[in-house]
Parts: C-alpha cells; structure tokens; sequence
C-alpha cells in the first residue's frame, strides 16, 4: 500500500482541499496466467523502437519514490536505479531473453521527477511481446515490478513514435499534448511522408453501458479535415493546436494523438468533473448536473447525497476522479481513456483482481475466478483507423444486475474494488 497524493482539486462546500490516502498500487507481480497492467503516476515508461532491431525504454519515476543524494561539490541531485527486463512470448508466456541495465537519473525542471535515459536492448523479431521490467533502488533497498505488452508488429504503432515538448530532452510518456504547446512528433521506423494527417474537435461519445445490446460508436472520416502540414521523413512539428484528436492514417490503420489542456490526464475544471458522472446517474439527473446554472453546486449536492457527510462525500470523490485520471492514463485510445469501454468499467468495478491477455483480446476478472459470483469482462482487440489501441467489450444482457448493485453501491456511499 502507498500514500497516493491526489493532484485533483475537488471543491465542496466552499472548501478548497486536496486529499492524500493510501490505495492499492497498480504495480502487480507477474503471473504466468495474468497480469495487472495498469500503472500510476509513481513510475511511468515509454518503449520506442529507435531501429529495426532495437528498442530503448525512457523511464520517469515520481521523486518520493526514489532516495536521491548530491556528489561531492555538486548541486544536482542524483540517484540511480538498476534493473532487468524479461522478454516473453506472446503466446506461450516462454521467457526468450532477459537484458540487466543500469541507469543514472537526473531531476529535470518537472521537480516531481527523475528521469532515466534511453537503456536499450536488442528486439529483432516484429512481433508482440509480454514484459517483467525490475527496477531496483540500490539507495533505498526498494523494487518497482511492472507488467506489460510491447508491440513491433507493425509501422503504424505507438511504439514507433516519439513526442518531446519544445526544448525538453525526455519524451512525451503518451501519445498526448498540451494544446499550447510545440511538440516534435519523430519516428525512425515510420516514414512519416507516407501517413495522412487529419484532425477533428470532437473527443467522442460515452460507450453504451455494459449490458446494452448496441456498441460503441466509431468516429466517422467525414468528422476530420485532413492537414496540410510541411512533413519530414522522420519528423512533424506540431504547433498550438485546438482541443481534438489528431489521426495519422496509413492504409487501414490509424495512431491517434490527443490534443488535451495541460493538467491531462487530470480533471482541473467543475465541467470536467460532472461529465463522468453519467455512469452512476439517471439521465434526467444527468442532464440536471451539466445544466446547472451553478455548476459547483450541482456537484457539491450530487457527493453529498451519496456520502451523506461531508467526510465521506471527501472519500467517494477522491476514488472516483482518481478512477477517471488511471483510466486516462492506461486507455486513452482515439478518445480520452475515461470515455472508453475499459474506462467505463474501471471506474465503476475498479481494479480488476486479474487480467488474462491473449493475442486478441483481455478478460477482466472481478472476484475469485472460480467463484460462481465472480463477473468477468471480455474485451476485444479492434483495428481501426483511428487508434491502436481500441478495444470493444462484449456486452450482455448478464451484466444489467451487477451494474446496477455497483451504481447503486455508489450512490450509497460504498466503494467497491
């Protein structure tokens, strides 16, 4: 368990405060059958495959994580962290290879952050791979165990692309920038020349509920206008664009980047904050909350009648925009992570206690997998040509009374996880 200091401001009653409490870390250990791959704020990476047969992994780990200290006659701060990466097979979960790194890490102007550099490791084959990265903090005696898919399956992959911010030295960690910003969008395996660049203002609808028997709504083309932006081989200069989604299409596939205000994958306004509420709302309650003349109140009055306490309304609040800000950080896909089908169960259900991943599709278990009142949600792998990253549920009419005990938990000021 760790004490995670929520960034999002909620304002109730005229107070304005911000809460620190203890959840459970995404971090899991790996499991040859499941793994838990949804990660925090604590330790972020990025995998980027610099060239045919190699890959380099950037990583930024929050400073209270770490143990830093200064060299003698110096004023920087520095720690360092040694690690391993275990490489599986997709299918089998065989181990293949296993590459052991050291890193030095240096703060940057973001204080909240070291940042670790480019450790690079041989990863020929294009294909999919499941990894066990072990950071160890040889200052502090501490270990970080991480789990995840990497993908060199194809040109047209987040994976192979890059983003840094103006004169930063460290990239983007996601495929997401600050609308008033400049950011280099770089590739060595892409030729950028031989993309489409589109661009639409919309962040797409809310996905139907679980048990609804219609799906998700895909974007439509005619929803983009396509850019005309001087393009290099390797690299795209992006400037000062409008909230939306930017689309590189190639054939059939498409890798969207959102274009998002600057606290994302945090919420910073009241508006931004009643919008998730559809998920445990009536909709006439719903429409009531976003028309509101005073929007503050609204949402003031919506967490009080759930958590009939002020403390308790505290409590409800905290775990479900941090709900909505991990769902940002791990779904994000051609629409914000919150608005997705992951999303939308994640923040009702919570953490899952196990995901089970195949080439095409992830089970999430909620409960004992072999207790009857166990729910699972399978989700499938979609190619699109807005995101590689989409995955549809398969919703059934089955769903209808554990969503409904859920809301209703909610609406009584009960969390489950």
């Amino acid at each position: 368990m760790k004490t995670h200091n929520c960034i999002i401001i909620i304002i109730l009653i005229g107070v304005v405060f911000s809460d620190c409490r203890t959840r459970k870390s995404a971090l899991e250990n790996y499991e040859n059958e499941s793994k838990i791959i949804l990660r925090n704020d604590d330790v972020q990476l990025k995998f980027y495959h610099f060239s045919d047969d190699s890959t380099s992994l950037f990583l930024k780990i929050k400073n209270s994580e770490l143990l830093a200290s200064r060299k003698k006659n110096s004023k920087e701060l520095t720690t360092a962290i040694s690690g391993e990466i275990l490489l599986f097979d997709y299918q089998l979960n065989k181990a293949i290879d296993t590459v052991l790194f050291k890193a030095n890490g240096r703060a940057s102007n973001d204080e909240h952050y070291f940042y670790f550099y480019s450790i690079n490791f041989p990863l020929k084959d294009l294909n999919l791979y499941n990894y066990r990265l072990i950071l160890k903090d040889k200052n502090r005696s501490t270990q970080f165990t991480i789990n995840g898919t990497i993908n060199k399956t194809s040109e047209l992959i987040r994976e192979n692309v890059i983003l840094v911010q103006g004169e930063n030295t460290y990239p983007n960690f996601d495929l997401l920038i600050n609308s008033k910003s400049s950011y280099s969008v770089a590739s060595e395996r892409l030729d950028l020349t031989q993309t489409e660049l589109w661009f639409r203002t919309a962040d797409g609808s809310l996905p139907p509920p679980p048990f609804s028997t219609s799906k998700e709504v895909l974007p439509e083309m005619s929803e983009f206008e396509i850019l005309t932006l001087p393009v290099d081989k390797n690299e795209l200069i992006l400037n000062n664009f409008p909230l939306g989604d930017i689309l590189f299409k190639k054939d059939f596939l498409g890798l969207s980047i959102l274009v998002r205000p600057n606290k994302y994958p945090e919420l910073t306004s009241i508006s931004e904050m009643i919008y998730p509420l559809r998920y445990i709302s009536a909709r006439k309650e719903f429409e009531r909350l976003k028309t509101n003349s005073n929007l503050r109140s609204g949402l003031e009055r919506f967490w009080l009648d759930c958590g009939e306490s002020q403390e308790r309304a505290r409590e409800l609040m905290a775990e479900f925009y941090d709900r909505v800000q991990t769902a940002n950080m791990n779904f994000s896909s051609h629409k914000s992570g919150w608005k997705t089908d992951k999303g939308m169960i994640f923040i009702v259900f919570g953490t899952p206690t196990k995901i089970t991943l195949d080439k095409a599709s992830e089970t999430w278990v909620y409960g004992d997998k072999d207790d009857l009142g166990s729910v699972n949600f399978i989700f499938n792998k979609i190619k699109t040509s807005f995101s590689d990253n989409h995955y549809e549920l398969e919703r059934n009419s089955i769903y209808k009374s554990e969503w409904a005990q859920k809301v209703s938990a909610w609406r009584n000021g009960r969390i489950y996880n």
